[in-house]
């Protein structure tokens, strides 16, 4: 069975909000469940760090992909649009269907920890010289 290719939009829509797979998986988890996750709770789902949880989430809520919760520390999923809901969904969907083909997408992109690592590195020999 052939794998079938990303459509454009989703391959546009991972490269401007989806820059790690844990990231990913945390969007799917609460999408799938429909459940607030605190960033103790998400953490201890995934065994993960409080941080990272915190981290990860406040991400996806500035992209406009969860929200806020009953309180101020809890999150779900409600995507900020109808288009974004059918992109997250056919995301889902890929993720299933073709988990390689998403992955290497995702790290296909340079993100913001490899740019950063690589601009340490930039200026640190420019200080060595």
């Amino acid at each position: 069975m052939a794998i079938p290719p990303l459509s454009e939009a989703l391959t546009r829509f991972i490269a401007k909000h989806i820059h790690s797979v844990l990231q990913l998986e945390i969007l799917l988890l609460l999408r799938a469940t429909n459940a607030e996750f605190t960033p103790a709770s998400l953490a201890e789902e995934l065994r993960i760090t409080e941080q990272s949880a915190e981290f990860r989430l406040k991400d996806l809520e500035l992209r406009g992909l969860i929200t806020t919760g009953s309180s101020p520390d809890s999150y779900r999923y409600v995507p900020h649009s109808a288009e974004t809901e059918a992109l997250v969904d056919e995301l889902s969907r890929s993720y299933v269907d073709a988990r390689y083909t998403v992955i290497n997408l995702i790290f296909s992109q340079p993100g913001d920890s490899a740019r950063s690592l690589a601009e340490a590195f930039r200026f640190r020999k420019k200080r060595e010289e």
